[in-house]
């Protein structure tokens, strides 16, 4: 004889769950620290902390970093001031340019 017998229909058993059973719960996350002191440092850490020291192992010496940093904002502000004033210059031109028309069309009238 092959397989299970086929006399009765299947029957899969089915877990009845309790209305007072409770899913097992997954392991919490760890809490980060929310004192007060950790929030009002939590910016300025990253910026007071020095940088890793550069190249080799042999070289230990730190870099200037807050001064290649402040050279970067200098640039993009450089350029973004570069990007507004080219803005501001091309869109004078372009009022001149319509108050001129404006002016030869009453003129004409």
């Amino acid at each position: 004889m092959y397989g299970a017998p086929v006399t009765q229909p299947m029957v899969v058993p089915q877990i009845v769950r309790s209305a007072f059973s409770q899913p097992e719960m997954t392991e919490m996350p760890e809490i980060k620290d929310a004192t007060t002191g950790t929030i009002r440092l939590e910016g300025t850490l990253a910026k007071r902390m020095p940088s890793m020291p550069s190249g080799d192992l042999q070289d230990l010496g730190f870099t200037n970093a807050r001064q290649v940093e402040a050279q970067k904002l200098m640039n993009e502000m450089r350029v973004a001031y570069g990007e507004s004033r080219q803005y501001s210059n091309r869109s004078k031109a372009i009022a001149k340019a319509k108050n001129r028309q404006a002016q030869r069309a009453a003129e004409r009238r």
